[in-house]
């Protein structure tokens, strides 16, 4: 072998080893992330780069735009650091999700809940009001001699409600407490979850501890006074009328 044919041989040998160096600092460089969600909710999905932290709930987002429109399920193979999450939906039925996200050395699957808002709530409320009605007047044919059903409210993802029972008798009847009632939605109907209590916890009643919690704090002003000579003021306190 001639020595020209030997420096051509080492030259391509050193040439094919750098560019293996090259191709496996990429690789190292960079790892996987795959976000899921519901596009029937989320209409718009950007990810950002992230200021550079090291945990995800201190990631703040940058001008920089790294996927414009992030597909569900797909693998994304991105440079290793922070990143920051915006995924926004159509006429304000879903919040504004914002996330920090921290891409390290394994691979990493971001599943995107959601939260309906307030405003879309209340229109499921209006729209269910009268159907949550007939599920509490159906569960017990005594309620609508005894009580008045106030607060309907539907909550999470439309497919939990609460209500309030008020007594219908004369203000000066003390036995005459506020109920709260609790109700999910099965197969497209309205159906009363726990029997309708004072106040519900999580031992009398297999509901979402945040829908218990917004039942149990029902504006009890909708019976007021609340007995003989007492009033509820803004305040939470109870003050004697004088």
């Amino acid at each position: 072998m001639t020595p020209k044919k030997k420096i051509i041989i080492i030259a391509a040998a050193f040439s094919a080893f750098t560019v293996l160096m090259i191709i496996l600092a990429v690789i190292t460089s960079r790892q996987y992330l795959t976000i899921s969600f519901d596009s029937s909710k989320y209409s718009s999905v950007i990810l950002y780069k992230g200021t550079d932290t090291k945990t995800e709930n201190t990631i703040a987002p940058t001008k920089t735009v790294v996927e414009k429109s992030v597909q569900s399920g797909k693998e994304y193979f991105l440079p290793k650091g922070t990143y920051f999450l915006v995924a926004k939906s159509k006429d304000n039925i879903v919040s504004i999700l914002q996330r920090g996200i921290l891409l390290g050395s394994d691979k990493k699957s971001v599943s995107l809940d959601y939260k309906y808002t307030n405003s879309y709530l209340q229109k499921l409320t209006n729209e269910n009001k009268k159907a949550i009605d007939s599920a509490i007047l159906g569960s017990n044919n005594k309620i609508s001699t005894f009580y008045t059903i106030k607060n309907e409210t539907v909550l999470e993802k439309g497919d939990w409600a609460i209500a309030a029972l008020v007594f219908n008798g004369a203000g000066t009847d003390l036995n005459r407490d506020t109920l709260k009632v609790v109700l999910e939605k099965k197969d497209s109907k309205w159906v009363v979850k726990c029997k309708p209590m004072i106040s519900i916890s999580k031992y009398d009643c297999s509901a979402p501890q945040s829908t218990l919690n917004k039942a149990n704090t029902i504006d009890i002003t909708t019976q007021r006074p609340l007995m003989p000579n007492y009033n509820i003021g803004n305040t939470n306190k109870v003050d004697r009328y004088e």
